[in-house]
């Protein structure tokens, strides 16, 4: 862990700029992220499939192209994102509304973990043993807006603490990309509402590379062919070994466990990045393929 006072050279030049900026930031992993190109992706904690599947979508493009995902490291969308791009070439940065050591929601101190080890970033305002509040959950939230050359809101209910991050997107002269809901759907009561009050309607990838006139990386997005690549198979050795003997009937983690020959512990930490990316979903009586 490293600690980053705002005059230091190395503090990212886009979160200095903010009016509210933090006087300093706790860091642990990939410094060099801290002023990449990074779109923030963010979203409702009790995601929709719909929600989870668009996440991923956005995620996965993104960072395939070298563009590093921000969110916030709470359930839902924010998982989904970061689950999706820390093995990328853009990566990933948590920000977190708690210190180091008080991570929530707890299970994704193993996503945590998985993002330092694979060259991520996570960054926090507050000491170690910082604990978790509403009031930290939300000042967080403009670091993330704060962080990032725009922000992609996936999905909002009516009242979120995406709202929180709309606004301060907004105060900030960020760019806000919104996807269009069907009135009436509860996940889209907060994107329609920022379509009427200035965020710009995308469907795709490219929508937001034009709008932000990322032209390098618009090139490579359609040289590339990202979108049409697959990602229905864990390119991972262990999760496509794990994910190859779970089928529509459920099977459970021990006899995973038994079957792989890799440890229990390593099996639940496997099966919870492939729910995270869509590849299982879990069940009564164990886990299955989506």
């Amino acid at each position: 862990m490293k600690i980053i006072n705002i005059n230091d050279d190395i503090y990212p030049m886009r979160l200095r700029n903010i009016p509210d900026a933090p006087s300093k930031i706790y860091i642990e992993g990939n410094l060099k992220l801290l002023n990449s190109p990074s779109i923030a992706i963010i979203g409702s904690r009790a995601a929709s499939e719909n929600g989870k599947i668009l996440a991923k979508k956005f995620s996965y493009e993104l960072s395939n192209i070298g563009i590093t995902v921000i969110s916030g490291l709470a359930r839902g969308i924010d998982t989904v994102a970061h689950a999706n791009s820390y093995n990328r070439s853009g990566k990933t940065i948590a920000i977190l509304g708690s210190g180091f050591n008080k991570i929530f929601p707890p299970e994704n101190s193993i996503l945590f973990k998985k993002i330092v080890e694979n060259g991520g970033l996570i960054v926090s305002e507050y000491p170690p043993n910082t604990d978790v509040s509403t009031d930290k959950f939300r000042k967080r939230n403009r670091i993330i807006s704060g962080l990032s050359l725009g922000i992609l809101v996936i999905e909002a209910k009516q009242k979120s603490g995406t709202g929180v991050t709309f606004n301060h997107a907004i105060k900030q002269h960020k760019p806000v990309f919104a996807l269009p809901h069907e009135i009436g759907n509860s996940h889209g009561i907060g994107t329609n509402r920022m379509l009427k009050n200035g965020a710009f309607l995308v469907t795709d990838t490219l929508d937001i590379l034009d709008k932000l006139k990322l032209s390098e990386y618009k090139e490579i997005y359609k040289n590339n062919d990202i979108a049409e690549k697959t990602i229905s198979q864990p390119s991972d050795i262990k999760q496509a070994k794990i994910f190859k003997l779970v089928s529509q009937s459920p099977i459970s983690a021990n006899d995973l466990s038994r079957k792989s020959g890799y440890p229990i512990n390593e099996v639940l930490s496997t099966l919870f990045i492939l729910e995270m990316n869509g590849h299982i979903k879990k069940v009564q009586g164990g886990y299955i393929c989506m």
